[in-house]
């Protein structure tokens, strides 16, 4: 009697699959083996994998036209950590030259490229004090720093963090109450490429690609 649906000339396509009893999990609920953090992220990003609707694919690529990055590299971050980029993080080495005037002041000298990319930017701009590029400053240099760079760069930079490592990244981001996940890094090589994944950065923007428009494919 029971292997009577072995006899029937006519099977349900999923017989075996309607007699099975369903398991942990069968109403969508975390899996046994499932922490509910893990559950809730899998909901989460099988949900951000959804093609967006056109009003909301039209906000992202306004939001990565002020960041100045790619509407793809937006939409990677969103799906890989849910998060919103609106800031990013510049190397001091890349942004200016800083050099002593002739009375000991500290000067900065934009360099040319760098001052065009800022005055494009529109988010939170972040400067990383890399140690490699600024004189030997005192707690004093270093406290006005901010307001002589915002000088040369029109008031852009919201603050700047003193280290060349992911340490003084994540303090810098912290300090100014942004998680880390919503700022990417503007780099140049395999070195920034490394510090922006140590700190835990979601993108790293090559800075010769920093406001380049989106290349598409010609069919």
């Amino acid at each position: 009697m029971g292997d009577r649906f072995d006899r029937l000339s006519v099977r349900h396509a999923n017989v075996e699959s309607l007699l099975r009893r369903p398991g942990i999990g069968h109403n969508n609920g975390p899996t046994f083996d499932m922490s509910w953090e893990a559950w809730v992220w899998r909901r989460a990003s099988a949900k951000v994998w959804k093609t967006p609707k056109p009003e909301v694919a039209l906000m992202r690529l306004k939001r990565a036209e002020r960041l100045g990055i790619t509407y793809r590299e937006l939409a990677s971050v969103i799906m890989d950590s849910g998060a919103h980029l609106g800031a990013a993080v510049l190397p001091l080495s890349l942004a200016a030259r800083v050099r002593r005037g002739p009375d000991r002041e500290i000067i900065v000298e934009p360099r040319n490229s760098a001052a065009d990319l800022v005055a494009k930017f529109r988010g939170r701009l972040f400067v990383l004090g890399d140690i490699d590029a600024v004189p030997a400053m005192s707690e004093a240099e270093r406290a006005d720093f901010l307001a002589t760079l915002n000088r040369a760069f029109d008031g852009k930079v919201e603050a700047v963090g003193w280290g060349h490592d992911a340490p003084a990244i994540r303090t810098m981001l912290k300090a100014n109450g942004l998680p880390h996940q919503e700022a990417f890094l503007v780099g140049a090589g395999m070195a920034h490429r490394v510090l922006g994944e140590t700190a835990g950065l979601p993108l790293t923007k090559d800075i010769e690609t920093w406001f380049t428009p989106e290349r598409t494919s010609s069919s």
